[in-house]
């Protein structure tokens, strides 16, 4: 079976391609494994590497800027994140068809990193997809003894994430197509706490949410009013989060005008039912992923042509 190698310059999107070929595999229900490493952002720096374990859909550390055992350029990764990684590869060779690993670089031409786990998706029977730097190609396929290879080079996409309308577009796209997303609030110990909410209106930038004014939500949202609401498709593998700061709005003629008869059961009294009150989330910022085709983007949910 011919090795596939995804290729491509610092930056040209190869893992955003890998993250879009898996999710053609997984539509014709092709078992697939191994592990995918995208970047870790800060603004526009990136500051590190994640693993994510195609088999589990776990996600692990691996590089960030903190010196540890293994230098790879400015980067370190700990012994503990590479064993991490080849425990992944060698499970996935038992259990699925096809295989990827992120990257083959400089370090697995030493022999280090990923080097024994690359020999091991070789010699199997599994279809290995290797996420190589194009200026390494020739050296990884002599030093791994690869023949006749299937190349496919990736189009440079380190604009990828520019906002626009476009992006803008299908950020919004997701999130009209999921009415349950999840509301994250800071709690009172300090950490994050979810619930699914019922996204009743959004208007522009701006979300609705009916709640109940005795939910631990509310004074959490008096304590620090910003807040992330989370857009999950996980059949077709689609992200969207949504960035803004939440208020509670009391408004007798839209109260009445959002109210459903199916709540009932919460607010027994209807729409003047003291307990029933809305939730509204003013955009700050936003990002997506859309699973089918890889396209990833951030938009600023403040600008006028953000909707």
């Amino acid at each position: 079976m011919r090795p596939i190698l995804l290729v491509g310059g610092i930056g040209a999107g190869k893992t955003s391609t890998g993250l879009r070929l898996l999710s053609l595999l997984r539509q014709s229900r092709i078992p697939v494994g191994g592990f995918l490493s995208p970047r870790l952002m800060r603004g526009d720096e990136t500051v590190g590497y994640s693993l994510i374990d195609l088999t589990t859909n776990a996600t692990h550390p691996f590089a960030n800027l903190e010196p540890s055992d293994v230098r790879i350029g400015r980067f370190f990764v700990p012994t503990q994140s590479l064993a991490t990684a080849d425990r992944i590869v060698t499970a996935a060779l038992d259990e699925t068809s096809v295989v990827f690993l992120d990257e083959v670089g400089r370090l697995e031409l030493q022999g280090n990193g990923h080097a024994p786990a690359v020999r091991r998706l070789l010699a199997s029977e599994a279809l290995p997809i290797l996420l190589v730097r194009d200026d390494f190609v020739d050296q990884v396929t002599r030093t791994f003894g690869i023949e006749d290879p299937v190349i496919f080079r990736v189009e440079d996409a380190r604009d990828a994430c520019a906002p626009s309308r476009a992006g803008a577009s299908t950020f919004w796209e997701i999130v009209d197509s999921i009415p349950y997303p999840l509301l994250i609030t800071h709690g009172e110990d300090g950490f994050p706490q979810s619930r699914p909410m019922y996204l009743i209106e959004r208007s522009d930038t701006v979300l609705w949410f009916p709640t109940s004014r005795a939910s631990r939500k509310i004074p959490q949202i008096e304590g620090n009013p910003y807040v992330s609401v989370l857009f999950v498709d996980s059949v077709r593998f689609n992200y969207a989060s949504f960035h803004g700061r939440a208020q509670v709005v009391v408004n007798p003629e839209k109260e009445q005008r959002l109210w459903r008869d199916e709540w009932r059961d919460d607010w027994p009294e209807g729409p003047s039912d003291p307990d029933y009150v809305l939730l509204k989330v003013v955009g700050i910022r936003g990002s997506y992923l859309r699973g089918t085709t890889g396209e990833t983007g951030t938009i600023d949910l403040t600008a006028s042509d953000a909707a």
